[in-house]
């Protein structure tokens, strides 16, 4: 029996944007659809997993103002509209916002290809988001955090 290799995955590293000083929250933000940019600043209701007296994890609701989870609102609302990725989307900026709507999930090429090809269907726009363009894109970002996502030696 032949074991393949694990695939390479990536995602956007939140520790990137501290360190060269940006905010991730405001990028990500600005990915909003017109509703959720409306609610920026309003509380809303969230779930917060937390330990109680016996040691347990409980979920308890907290006002928040919306928008501090800005994966979350993008997920629920944002990637569900049809002009999320549009073929006009710029390539790079595509794969971010397949990142964002995933919630940030570690994913491999194809993982990303495939999430690309529903927003952008070859019948709307013939192309070919082929892994190694897919990785030249993420290797060479400076904008948007694109890593390599590798497990922390334990």
């Amino acid at each position: 029996m032949v074991s393949e290799e694990p695939r390479t995955r990536y995602f956007i590293d939140i520790g990137w944007y501290e360190q060269t000083g940006r905010s991730f929250r405001a990028v990500a933000q600005a990915r909003f659809c017109a509703a959720c940019k409306h609610k920026l600043g309003t509380e809303t209701q969230e779930r917060a997993p937390t330990i109680d007296a016996r040691g347990r994890v409980v979920f308890e609701m907290r006002s928040v103002p919306f928008g501090t989870n800005p994966l979350q609102a993008i997920r629920s609302c944002c990637a569900k509209a049809r002009d999320y990725i549009t073929p006009e989307t710029p390539l790079a900026e595509a794969v971010f916002r397949v990142f964002l709507a995933n919630g940030n999930q570690p994913t491999d090429l194809e993982g990303v290809r495939e999430q690309l090809a529903e927003w952008v269907p070859l019948s709307s726009r013939p192309h070919n988001y082929s892994p190694d363009l897919l990785k030249r894109v993420i290797d060479t970002d400076n904008y948007y955090g694109l890593r390599e996502f590798r497990l922390a030696p334990s």
